[in-house]
């Protein structure tokens, strides 16, 4: 018979082209007004002849192509798959004298030739326009078959997703959108899982998971950054193996579907139990998460969250599998699902394994210490100047042991949200046996200052973490300190001034005590490091070495205000109730009836070497400069207030 000896079958294929056809006309269509014509008006335009960087076709009308690189693949799978959701035509297409596995192949192969076509074409119209016209300042060569292989992978990969789903569902509208679930799956359920472990789990780390190029974990999330990151091939290779297994498996299932299951939610039965109490977990997950956020930690709103959300989610299945909304008498799966939660999550509590657990020294190899998130940067220049160095020290060690046992025993206290004084400490131990051990805490500092001390002020630790001492002078194009709205700044160019800079600095940075860390404030020193590049330095009134370097060469004044620059200073007592309404606060201080208003030059030079920018401090301060209607918000606490403020307000 004709169908035994051709692969493909012509009647098909037409059958196939007048359905579907007309997807990959629009997709063509939308692709040339996206690219080919929106090149040639840049072309023609001379004000328009821009350079997208680095050379980048994905950065022309990206929302619009990335937009129809999402879309069309999907509802191509769904058009070409309709057939099978649809009983009638379910019934006519399976007795013809085909074999499903050809049948299959027929329309899957097809839809792949009719999205990859248009994508094809594009490209032989940009290599024609690129060697007729002159668009070596926006494209080259590579850049063409880069935008022609990125697009075809990714579309492919979308494509065999969904060609998958619709062998596992009978209804075309559920094809489409458990295929955009399935592909945002994996970045999904792993954000909300590890949200969620930082939830039950007191120190889970989830911000270094949350961190780490999750969007490598998704088609569709890669895509959308396609922007800002280079599409890696290793990704294309992995991206292309995952449509063959898709592929793959899609043949399987079709050949093991029944044709009753068009109409059902679910074409297998055995998988509905996994579609039910899976959709109850992502939704339990999301409605506890989503409660945490806005109670702002209450564990009474999110124990709520997660048994709303995990009653919103089964009875939501079971709406879609029985195809009405009579379902709240059937909750005995879902009295057993919360059951089994709750003794879980129960026990994980009372046993305490991942949350109690410290290491002892001996086992300790190195100890990495940070409060900052770049500890756990992907960016290789903010990593590379802004990631801590473990600390091998025993005394290092044995002090950050002891911070964590503290920061164990003061739970409860840590987990009070404290609002604007709460700072995340990531603490990681490289074990002698190769593994490491992590764990991130949100807490008060000022509960821990004398943990702190010894770890802030010691050597290594100021070595490992501090940013100064990863800069290397070579690298240093130009460094201005104090540039600003109150002084015009000093701009250093010159090698030897620059190594002198920063030597000075090094100094004044290893000399500082942890309590003239956290009160101080200093004027800003920026250095530029080529190619948009820049770091930043704070200047603080106790740096003494880089301030007699500066006296040294007369350019102290131009490096940071002085009170030259301020015209009065209004203090009140007491510090600000809500620190990040300045203009409230302001206003306060200049209502209130009880403030000491300083205008004289040596008061006023004594208020600014003292003065800290922590709002929590005993007193508070305007300083009203004379450039425009420039002012600055400062506090003083008891040990650094002038003595004049105090007699003011004993």
């Amino acid at each position: 018979m004709p169908s035994r000896m051709s692969w493909f079958n012509k009647e098909l294929l037409l059958q196939i082209g007048r359905s579907t056809g007309w997807i990959s006309i629009v997709y063509f269509l939308g692709l040339v007004f996206i690219l080919p014509i929106q090149l040639l008006m840049i072309f023609s335009d001379e004000t328009q002849r821009y350079q997208p960087e680095p050379n980048n076709l994905f950065l022309i009308n990206f929302t619009f192509q990335i937009g129809i690189m999402v879309i069309v693949p999907v509802i191509l799978a769904v058009f070409l798959f309709r057939f099978l959701h649809v009983k009638q035509a379910a019934d006519l297409m399976h007795s013809i004298p085909l074999k499903r596995d050809r049948i299959f192949h027929q329309y899957a192969l097809t839809g792949v030739v009719l999205l990859i076509l248009p994508v094809a074409v594009i490209t032989l119209i940009l290599l024609l326009m690129h060697n007729t016209l002159d668009f070596s300042n926006l494209f080259n060569v590579r850049d063409i078959f880069y935008w022609a292989g990125t697009t075809s992978v990714i579309t492919l990969l979308l494509y065999t997703a969904a060609v998958f789903i619709a062998m596992m569902t009978g209804m075309s509208i559920v094809q489409a959108v458990l295929a955009y679930a399935f592909l945002i799956f994996p970045i999904g359920m792993t954000m909300l899982v590890f949200f969620n472990l930082k939830i039950v789990l007191y120190g889970f780390p989830g911000d270094y998971f949350l961190n780490r190029q999750l969007e490598k974990l998704s088609p569709i999330s890669s895509a959308a950054v396609l922007d800002s990151r280079k599409f890696q091939w290793g990704e294309g290779i992995v991206y292309i193996i995952l449509a063959i297994v898709l592929y793959g498996l899609s043949i399987i299932f079709y050949k093991r579907r029944n044709l009753e299951s068009a109409s059902e939610a679910i074409a297998f039965p055995k998988l509905r139990s996994i579609f039910k109490y899976g959709l109850t977990f992502c939704v339990m997950l999301l409605g506890g998460s989503y409660f945490q956020e806005v109670s702002y930690g209450s564990f009474s709103w999110t124990i709520f969250g997660y048994v709303i959300g995990a009653v919103l989610g089964y009875l939501g299945a079971e709406m879609i599998l029985r195809k009405t909304w009579r379902v709240f008498g059937r909750i005995k799966g879902l009295i057993v699902y919360l059951t089994i939660t709750a003794v879980l999550g129960i026990g994980v509590q009372i046993l305490g394994i991942y949350e109690n657990k410290v290491p002892v020294e001996e086992q300790i190899k190195t100890v990495l210490f940070s409060n900052q998130l770049g500890f756990y940067a992907n960016d290789d220049i903010y990593r590379e100047y802004y990631t801590p160095s473990p600390m091998k020290e025993k005394g290092n060690i044995e002090a950050v042991r002891k911070l964590h046992q503290q920061l164990l025993s003061y739970r409860k206290i840590n987990q009070q949200k404290e609002n604007y004084q709460s700072e995340n400490f990531y603490i990681q131990y490289e074990m002698k046996n190769g593994s490491k051990m992590t764990r991130e805490y949100s807490v008060n500092e000022r509960l821990y200052e004398d943990f702190l001390k010894p770890i802030y002020e010691s050597k290594e630790y100021k070595l490992s973490a501090k940013e100064i001492f990863k800069l290397k002078e070579n690298k240093i194009k130009t460094l201005t300190i104090g540039s600003g709205p109150v002084s015009q700044g000093v701009t250093l160019s010159n090698a030897n001034d620059i190594k002198e800079v920063m030597a000075a600095l090094r100094k004044d940075v290893l000399a500082e005590s942890y309590e003239d860390n956290r009160y101080f404030k200093g004027t800003n020193i920026e250095v530029y490091l080529g190619s948009d590049h820049f770091m930043s330095f704070e200047f603080k009134p106790n740096y003494q070495n880089l301030t007699e370097w500066l006296k040294r060469k007369e350019l102290l004044k131009n490096a940071k205000p002085s009170s030259d620059d301020v015209t009065h200073v209004l203090v009140a007592k007491g510090g600000a109730e809500n620190p990040e309404d300045i203009e409230k606060i302001k206003s306060d201080i200049e209502n209130n009836k009880d403030t000491l208003e300083v205008t004289n030059k040596g008061q006023i030079e004594q208020m600014l070497n003292n003065a800290s920018a922590n709002p929590t401090h005993e007193y508070m301060a305007v300083f009203y400069f004379r450039t425009g209607n420039y002012y600055e918000l400062m506090f003083f606490d008891e040990e650094h207030a002038p003595a004049f403020i105090k007699d003011y307000f004993k």
